[in-house]
């Protein structure tokens, strides 16, 4: 969320919840997820592509979702691509291998690491995308590329997957991760010890 307020130059107020009782954030959040936006005018929204999406949308400049119709379907393909077959395996692979989220849930690390695998058809389809575009959806950054970006991020990240050996995916990691937004995930994986992603 903090990378896609970055990249939009979108303020916004935050509010930490660590506080809050678990009956009183289920007011806010019936599923007690986060990020939640509140709006001015009383609307509570909650799931992170939606809260981006509704943000964009009011912002200024060119949208991360993609101007005009094609544009916006190959971001919305490119984005679900990356969700599907890269962030939610990273998070899957996360939350069932790793020791902080014992006792959170029941882990199943042999499914985690099948999910995991599964990655691979579209990390050999982002290189064949990148070898002919600057970014997946085309000359310029978008959703599809922060999505997929921190899918590779975290499946890298929990060294689930080494780095991608195919040359045009790497010049694009390097690429997105120069990125001024970017600036804390990098931070943050040097504080965890977790390695480079190029």
């Amino acid at each position: 969320m903090m990378i896609f307020l970055a990249e939009r130059g979108i303020a916004v107020e935050t509010v930490d919840v660590g506080g809050l009782s678990a009956e009183d954030y289920a007011r806010v959040s019936p599923l007690k997820s986060v990020p939640v936006l509140e709006t001015d005018g009383g609307l509570t929204i909650t799931e992170s592509l939606t809260i981006c999406e509704y943000l964009d949308a009011l912002a200024p400049g060119p949208s991360l979702f993609g101007e005009g119709a094609e544009e916006r379907a190959l971001v919305g393909m490119w984005e679900r691509r990356a969700e599907l077959g890269l962030m939610n395996p990273a998070i899957e692979y996360g939350h069932h291998t790793q020791k902080m989220f014992e006792g959170r849930l029941v882990q199943f690390p042999d499914w985690a690491r099948a999910h995991v695998a599964g990655a691979q058809p579209l990390i050999s389809l982002i290189e064949q995308r990148l070898s002919d575009t600057r970014f997946l959806a085309g000359e310029r950054f978008t959703m599809a590329d922060l999505t997929a970006f921190l899918g590779f991020a975290g499946l890298i990240g929990w060294r689930a997957l080494p780095p991608p050996e195919g040359p045009a995916t790497r010049r694009w990691l390097a690429e997105v991760g120069a990125r001024p937004s970017m600036t804390p995930l990098h931070a943050l994986a040097a504080q965890m010890g977790l390695p480079a992603l190029a």
